[in-house]
């Protein structure tokens, strides 16, 4: 009797020290996680250092490709590009090759009588370095002065055939009348022509600082 009383104690005492001895594994399930801040979190915004443009700035262009007097309308928008970068103190501002827009105002295609085409437009804007659109006029001293090109006219070589068709073949009326359906030639803007624009009003600038 005294003997498996003795054993029954040990059996309570071994199994009362098991969960005992489990505890210090379990105790760090409940330790918070510690998350890590994310990556460029405590990184400082980037700096910009301002520069201006001054009104009158002359900036050099070019047509980026052919426009006809035929293919476009009033409103349309046409492209050039910067060929010489705009610097201030001494930090480009507008690139070489950056874009240039500009919009039509007439587009007339050749007309008959020999009437020449007409194609003009006014100057919108250029994209800066901070893809600013600085405004733009196509002349220094008048805001909303216009580009043009005209087309070939050939009124004095259809009025000359007049007058020779009516003076030697004036039976022949139909034919003056023929020479009235000649038509001028259209305007044409080639691609690489070059203009020089200016900067309508002070522009400002953002460059970042490294």
């Amino acid at each position: 009797m005294k003997r498996l009383l003795c054993v029954t104690i040990i059996h309570f005492l071994v199994f009362a020290a098991v969960p005992g001895q489990s505890l210090p594994a379990s105790s760090g399930a409940v330790n918070p996680v510690q998350v890590s801040p994310p990556e460029g979190a405590n990184s400082s915004p980037s700096q910009t250092r301002p520069l201006k443009i001054p009104a009158g700035t002359p900036v050099e262009i070019e047509a980026a490709y052919t426009v006809s007097s035929l293919d476009v309308r009033p409103e349309d928008l046409i492209s050039f590009r910067v060929i010489v970068p705009i610097k201030v103190d001494g930090i480009t501002v507008i690139e070489k090759s950056s874009l240039v827009t500009g919009r039509i105002v007439e587009a007339k295609r050749g007309r008959h009588w020999g009437r020449a085409g007409k194609l003009s437009w006014i100057m919108q804007d250029v994209v800066a370095v901070d893809l600013t659109r600085v405004a733009l006029q196509a002349r220094n001293d008048l805001a909303d002065g216009k580009n043009g090109v005209k087309g070939t006219s050939h009124g004095g070589e259809v009025a000359t055939r007049m007058i020779v068709f009516g003076a030697l073949m004036w039976p022949i009326a139909p034919l003056m009348l023929v020479q009235g359906f000649k038509r001028g030639e259209n305007a044409v803007l080639p691609e690489g022509k070059r203009f020089i624009v200016f900067v309508t009003k002070d522009a400002t600038v953002n460059i970042p600082i490294d």
